[in-house]
């Protein structure tokens, strides 16, 4: 997974080789915290007897990333093409608030 920290939004990247678009969920859990899961079919009972080595993952998978500001689901997006899943995520405005002069 990777996070990118641009002026105006954060961006997630992550790889989920094998995996099909229907079995991908991002879910922005609150401003800091992005969670994405997914699940990958393995192979059935007769085709997993023969093995030397695995080291594939199957099956259900779920990774919590912090993000490096506050962000807003408002205008943000999620794509996942050749098995990359790319979210743009508004980073909340800051505030800027009114300077108050002190006499």
């Amino acid at each position: 997974v990777d996070v990118r920290d641009h002026e105006d939004e954060v961006i997630v990247v992550a790889d989920l080789p094998g995996v099909e678009k229907e079995d991908v969920a991002a879910r922005l859990l609150d401003p800091r915290h992005l969670e994405i899961s997914s699940r990958r079919a393995g192979e059935t009972a007769e085709e997993a007897t023969d093995f030397f080595m695995r080291e594939r993952m199957y099956g259900q998978m779920s990774r919590t990333v912090m993000l490096p500001a506050e962000v807003t689901e408002e205008g943000s997006t999620a794509s996942f093409k050749n098995g990359v899943l790319e979210v743009r995520l508004k980073k909340v405005p800051a505030e800027t608030g009114a300077m108050i002069p002190i006499e």
